[in-house]
């Protein structure tokens, strides 16, 4: 009887209120899910196949880290470009062939929740490096194609078509310093040498990963960027930071293929 009563004036328990106060919050669970399958993948004392599957799981947690943890953007998309350069290093040792980098286009998409003037330094940063792979694709230096070009060149249309900012876009630049120095130079951001078309690469990313960490809006203040703070939702803003990872990713991953150092100090500041 002394129990029951006992019990009885215990406080009431809202059930699933405790477990759900509990529960990590998407950017808490892809931080954690990232940071412990890049300790697997960088522990050399573990066999390498548990080491590959760990980088191939640290790709996409690191991917999801820079959606939904808006002021990691940075680390999550260099950490995710570097854990796809390990993993394929770490195929090539198990015979097993994954594709190289390709770099996307913003294919299929009609709008980013992004405010115009980020979307805008966007479009410059591709739009340079398109000139710069055309011109090296035309004397055949380094690994310039005139696809890689092309994809950088529409990429930069579609960005600026996206911002609906008037374009401000060169179209044409300076690339004597290039030209100097087409097989290697001294990367201006960190003072390593690394292959020219490698930097041409990671400058381009580098631009747009600032572009987006000091994006304005949060809440789409932009008509032209096709989002209002009326319809702007975390769901669209994680969206579109996903599809903008994913695509910064391409540049950093291919730059990492072509030689740029992938230790941590060439890559974060």
């Amino acid at each position: 009887m002394l129990v029951a009563s006992l019990t009885a004036c215990s406080a009431p328990r809202i059930s699933g209120r405790a477990e759900a106060e509990q529960q990590p919050s998407p950017c808490e669970k892809a931080y954690a899910d990232a940071t412990a399958n890049a300790d697997i993948m960088a522990d050399k004392s573990r066999h390498i196949v548990m080491r590959y599957l760990a980088a191939q799981e640290a790709i996409s947690d690191w991917a999801n880290t820079a959606a939904y943890c808006p002021a990691r953007f940075a680390d999550g998309t260099l950490r995710s470009a570097q854990a796809r350069h390990t993993a394929r290093l770490m195929a090539a040792r198990l015979a097993i062939n994954i594709a190289q980098p390709t770099l996307s286009r913003c294919d299929g998409i009609d709008s980013f929740d992004i405010d115009a003037d980020s979307l805008s330094a966007m479009s410059v940063a591709e739009d340079q490096a398109g000139f710069a792979m055309g011109v090296f694709a035309a004397r055949s230096v380094g690994h310039a194609t005139l696809d890689i070009s092309d994809r950088h060149k529409t990429t930069s249309q579609r960005l600026i078509s996206f911002s609906g900012a008037k374009d401000d876009r060169a179209k044409t630049y300076d690339v004597t310093q290039l030209l100097a120095n087409p097989n290697t130079m001294v990367d201006s951001t960190t003072g390593l040498f690394a292959p020219t078309d490698a930097v041409i690469e990671m400058n381009c990313a580098r631009s747009e990963i600032a572009a987006v960490a000091s994006s304005s809006n949060s809440t789409g203040d932009s008509a032209q960027s096709r989002m209002t703070a009326e319809n702007s939702s975390d769901d669209s803003r994680q969206q579109s930071l996903g599809v903008l990872t994913s695509m910064i990713a391409d540049r950093v991953d291919l730059a990492l293929t072509w030689g740029y150092p992938s230790f941590d100090e060439a890559l974060f500041e």
